[in-house]
């Protein structure tokens, strides 16, 4: 053991090896990327690639996107293009294979397995309503007062704390 010692003591780094590193300079860094987090709602093990095949031609992106890993079902899709991006989110919801997909703007500030993905878009349509209550301003006063409702119990929820 003292021999490794004596031997790591003799080590050092020369005047080029020795010379600061900006990050700030990187390419990767300064590129302008559109990043979506999703996360997979299944217990099943994913297929990046069998995911990428499936959504490519749905979400008809004018260029590529890329597909990376997070940890815990967790994948982010970069975009060169904000519109590709923007589509996809306006497009929800998603599944695959059978299973909703839930996702979220990601700026790679807070680390994917912080992320909280507790909100998912749904089209509601309803049916059997009087002429009456045909009219925009009722549809919206409906939707905002099921939006608040709805968020109001699935926080209640899932703080551990359940309305009766």
């Amino acid at each position: 053991m003292e021999d490794i010692l004596s031997e790591w003591e003799k080590l050092s780094l020369t005047a080029e090896e020795g010379t600061k590193l900006s990050l700030t300079k990187s390419k990767n860094l300064k590129s302008k990327e559109y990043v979506l987090a999703a996360k997979f709602l299944t217990k099943r093990a994913i297929n990046v690639e069998a995911i990428g095949r499936t959504f490519k031609p749905l979400w008809r992106a004018h260029n590529k996107f890329k597909i990376r890993e997070a940890g815990d079902h967790v994948l982010l899709f970069i975009f060169e293009l904000e519109s590709n991006a923007e589509r996809v989110l306006e497009q929800q919801p998603w599944s695959f294979n059978k299973h909703l997909v839930l996702f979220q703007r990601y700026d790679y500030k807070t680390p994917a397995k912080n992320l909280h993905f507790i909100k998912a878009k749904f089209w509601v349509q309803i049916h059997g309503l009087p002429m009456r209550l045909l009219d925009p301003k009722i549809a919206i006063e409906l939707v905002s007062h099921d939006e608040k409702e709805y968020e109001k119990q699935f926080m209640d929820r899932s703080s551990g704390s359940e309305e009766i």
